[in-house]
């Protein structure tokens, strides 16, 4: 997934697959609770979408929690430089004095976090560095420093396939769930709508190999490079499937239960669209399945393509209005479809 401002195509084995990734920060404001609507999928599943930690739109996380009933939510990323693990803004976790204050706010009014390490434009620790002990400490350290219960791991571009370091992070994973009673680990993975590739079937066998039984296993419902006319509500509905057959083929215990759906709301960067249409349709086969999470890129995102919209705030720094100046098919700060704000998670939450 997108990467602060960056984009990154993550090229899968079967094709020309791209995943977009999160980071930001900037300041909230308060709501009234009694706005808040009813999500009937936490009944069945997980709301939790990507919020980009290092972007002026992280402001919209404060609404999406007190306005629109979003309970848990995936903060991204940090990510791994040697055997420091910082986010993706290069300040250091539990020092960041934009990230920081935004969880906690988000932690008073109700919300849970979960924290996302990797993406496109970066990985997680474990791929940067060969110090098991070193691994352990910097993931334990998100967990202690934001009272976190929930990790996940995006592996996609040359980490998806890279085999020693895919050992690693299953042993950090092992090793966090022995010493933090309750937590769960989520890994993030690159899809096409006929399942995950060859490299990320071996990822799951890699946990399975280390004695692990990963909670979630998250799909990346989007870029699949197939045209503009595909049908994305289809396609992630098709790569779920597809997906949880391969985690059987593993690993029979597991159910849609383990499964999570992650698309890009709007336009994504391969020019498709996945429509307001294509989330109800998709968070109504989720929560009629039972599938464990529902998640997408990203609360920024989820309003409509205004001149208001795209208009950097005063927390954006220099560089990233810069590089917004450099626009993918896509938009790090709406959706680039007709809508209202927040209709998206309102829609995705309502299956």
């Amino acid at each position: 997934m997108r990467k602060s401002t960056r984009i990154a195509l993550a090229a899968a084995a079967a094709g020309a697959l791209s995943a977009v990734g999160i980071t930001g920060a900037s300041a909230s404001t308060a709501h009234p609770q009694a706005l808040r609507p009813v999500t009937r999928l936490d009944a069945a599943g997980q709301l939790a979408p990507y919020v980009d930690m290092s972007n002026s739109g992280v402001g919209k996380l404060d609404a999406a929690i007190t306005d629109h009933g979003v309970k848990t939510y995936t903060a991204a990323f940090t990510i791994g430089t040697g055997c420091d693990n910082i986010w993706g803004d290069t300040l250091p976790v539990g020092s960041d004095p934009n990230v920081d204050p935004v969880i906690a706010k988000a932690k008073s009014e109700g919300a849970s976090v979960i924290i996302s390490s990797g993406g496109a434009g970066g990985e997680p620790l474990a791929f940067t560095c060969t110090d098991q002990g070193k691994i352990d400490e910097g993931y334990q350290k998100e967990i202690t420093a934001y009272g976190a219960d929930s990790l996940d791991f995006d592996i996609e571009g040359a980490a998806v396939a890279d085999t020693a370091g895919v050992a690693r992070q299953m042993t950090a994973i092992k090793d966090l769930k022995a010493q933090n009673s309750g937590l769960t680990v989520s890994v993030t993975l690159p899809v096409l709508p006929n399942g995950l590739t060859d490299d990320g079937v071996n990822v799951l066998k890699a946990a399975n190999a280390a004695g692990v039984k990963l909670d979630n296993v998250n799909v990346m419902t989007m870029d699949y490079g197939q045209g503009t006319g595909a049908d994305m509500g289809a396609a992630a509905i098709s790569a779920g499937q597809a997906t949880l057959a391969q985690m059987q083929s593993v690993d029979s215990s597991y159910t849609y239960a383990n499964l999570g759906i992650t698309p890009m709301i709007g336009v994504n960067d391969d020019g498709s669209t996945f429509s307001l249409a294509n989330a109800a349709s998709v968070a109504s086969w989720a929560a009629s399945n039972g599938v464990g999470r529902m998640s997408y890129w990203s609360v920024s995102r989820d309003q409509a393509c205004t001149a208001a919209a795209r208009t950097p705030d005063a927390s954006v720094t220099a560089g990233m209005a810069a590089a917004r100046s450099m626009k993918p098919a896509s938009s790090p700060v709406c959706s680039g479809v007709a809508q209202s704000p927040y209709a998206f998670t309102d829609a995705l939450g309502k299956g």
